[in-house]
C-alpha cells in the first residue's frame, strides 16, 4: 500500500431487517471450504455477519470489505480449501475503513489482481464450490434480472456481476445467487415483476442464476421450467403482491388456470427443522410451498403400486398437475402439509410428506402420510407425523382421523408408536380411526 498516499475511508452500515432475512436465507446455502464472491450493497454485506458457523471458507472478490476482516480473526475464512490460490485473500479493490485498509498493508494473506484476472469467469470457475453472490433491483417471473438501470436511467454499472455469476455457475459445486427485497418505495411495488420495467436492461439471463432470494425465501432455477420459475419467484414475492403477478402469469398461459390464488400469508419459515434418521441421513422438514407441486408429482411416479395402494387405497397409474395443485397451496392453519426433502447436487428432492386438513366447524383434521419406498423403515414416516401433531395442536386441533387400509401395517405402527391414544372400527377393508392429540 505504500504507492497510496491517501485512503478512502466507508464506514460499514448496518443491515436493516430485510437484509438481515435474506443474508439468513442466504447463509444457509453457503457450505463449508466454499469460495466467495461478495458484491456491492447493503444485503452481500450483511450476509457476511451470517457466516460464523461456517469453516475453511475462501475469498475471490472483486471488492474487499471489512466485514472479511472480521471473519479472518474469527478463524472463518482462512483460504486453507481454495483449489486455486490457496491461502490467499484475492481481490482487485478494497473499501472500508482505516481497519480494513491495515489489514491489507503488506499482509501476505491478501494478493491484489487486475480485473482482468479476478473477474475472469474461467478463472473464477477453477474454485470448486465457487459462490457468487450479487444484489439486483428487479426480477422478472421468467428469472430475468435487472440490476443497473431503473427503467431508462442508469443506477450503476454492469462491474463483475455478470463474469462471477457465470463463472459459479461453471464451478463443481458452485452457486450463482442474486438477492434483492422483495419491495421498493416504501412496498409500493413489487421488485419481483411480471415483466421488467420499460427501459431496465437484463444484465444476468434466464441461464445466469441458480437462486433469487429475497425476505420471503430462495428460489432455486436452475433446470426449472418457465411454470416452475413463475411459481417459485410468486412464492418468494412479497404476500400482498403474489396475486396480481399469479393473475398476469395466468393471462399469459405461464401457468395453468386451474392453480389457486395464494393466500396472502407468510410461509412459515420458523417450522423448518432438520432431523437425522436412524442410518445417519439428515431430512429437510418444512411446510409445503405452491413451488413443490413437480417435487409431489415426482414423488408419486417412484412409489411402488403397493405404497400407492396404501396411500389412495386402490391402483392409481398417473398423477397429473392439475390434480395436485389444489393441495400445495394452503392456509399452513386448517390445512398443513409437511415434505421430507433431501438435496443431491443442489436439487431438492421430496421423499415424505404429511398432511392434515381441519373438519371445518371441528376440533378435528384428517391426517395422512406417503414415505417413498426406499426411505421407509428409517423412522422418517414416525418423525413427520409426529411433527403435523405437534403443529396441528398448536393450531386448536385436538383429534387427528384417518382411513387407513387393514393390511398397512406400516401405518398402523406410525401411529401406535406415537404414543398418542387410538381408537378404531373396521368399515369393510379400511380402519377408521381417531387420534386423540390431548392425551399422550
Amino acid at each position: 500500500m505504500n504507492m497510496m498516499n491517501q485512503y478512502l475511508r466507508h464506514p460499514r452500515s448496518e443491515p436493516d431487517i430485510v437484509s438481515e432475512r435474506i443474508a439468513k436465507y442466504v447463509s444457509d446455502l453457503i457450505e463449508n471450504e466454499s469460495t466467495l464472491q461478495i458484491g456491492i450493497g447493503t444485503i452481500p454485506d450483511a450476509i457476511l455477519n451470517y457466516l460464523a458457523d461456517k469453516r475453511d471458507l475462501g475469498i475471490h472478490t472483486e471488492l474487499l470489505t471489512e466485514r472479511v476482516v472480521d471473519l479472518v480473526e474469527e478463524g472463518v475464512v482462512t483460504c486453507a480449501k481454495k483449489t486455486i490460490n490457496r491461502g490467499k485473500i484475492i481481490a482487485s479493490f478494497a473499501m472500508g475503513t482505516r481497519r480494513l485498509y491495515d489489514f491489507v498493508d503488506n499482509n501476505p494473506m491478501v494478493e491484489f489482481y487486475p480485473s482482468d484476472y479476478v473477474n475472469n469467469p474461467f478463472v473464477v470457475a477453477q474454485h470448486d464450490k465457487m459462490v457468487a453472490i450479487n444484489q439486483a433491483l428487479e426480477v422478472d417471473l421468467t428469472g430475468q434480472v435487472c440490476s443497473d438501470s431503473l427503467g431508462y436511467r442508469f443506477y450503476s454499472g454492469l462491474g463483475g456481476q455478470a463474469d462471477f455469476m457465470r463463472g459459479a455457475r461453471l464451478s463443481k459445486g458452485g452457486k450463482a445467487i442474486t438477492v434483492l427485497p422483495s419491495t421498493a418505495n416504501d412496498g409500493r411495488i413489487s421488485r419481483i415483476k411480471d415483466f421488467l420495467t420499460k427501459g431496465a436492461g437484463v444484465v444476468l439471463t434466464r441461464g445466469d442464476v441458480d437462486y433469487i432470494v429475497t425476505e420471503y425465501g430462495a428460489a432455486y432455477l436452475r433446470g426449472k421450467t418457465i411454470k416452475e420459475r413463475v411459481l417459485a419467484l410468486i412464492s418468494i414475492a412479497h404476500p400482498k403482491f403474489r396475486n396480481k403477478l399469479l393473475e398476469w402469469a395466468k393471462k399469459h398461459n405461464y401457468v395453468p388456470k386451474e392453480i389457486m390464488p395464494f393466500p396472502e400469508v407468510e410461509y412459515p419459515e420458523d417450522l423448518k427443522r432438520y432431523i437425522t434418521l436412524k442410518d445417519g441421513s439428515r431430512v429437510l422438514l418444512r411446510p409445503i410451498k405452491p413451488s413443490d407441486a413437480t417435487l409431489k408429482q415426482h414423488l408419486f411416479y417412484t412409489l411402488s403400486k403397493e405404497s400407492v395402494k396404501r396411500r389412495f387405497f386402490g391402483s392409481l397409474d398417473l398423477m397429473p398437475l392439475r390434480r395436485i395443485w389444489p393441495y400445495v397451496i394452503v392456509d399452513y392453519i386448517n390445512e398443513m402439509s409437511i415434505v421430507g426433502t433431501v438435496t443431491e447436487n443442489n436439487n431438492e428432492f421430496m421423499v415424505a410428506l404429511g398432511s392434515y386438513s381441519r373438519i371445518p366447524g371441528t376440533e378435528k383434521a384428517e391426517v395422512a402420510l406417503v414415505v417413498r419406498d426406499d426411505w421407509q423403515n428409517k423412522g422418517l414416516g414416525t418423525a413427520i407425523f409426529n411433527y403435523l401433531a405437534e403443529i396441528a395442536k398448536s393450531r386448536g386441533i385436538k383429534t387427528f382421523t384417518a382411513w387407513v387400509l387393514i393390511d398397512n401395517a406400516r401405518m398402523m405402527h406410525i401411529l401406535k408408536k406415537s404414543g398418542y391414544p387410538i381408537r378404531y372400527r373396521v368399515d369393510g377393508n379400511l380402519f377408521y380411526i381417531e387420534i386423540d392429540l390431548t392425551k399422550t
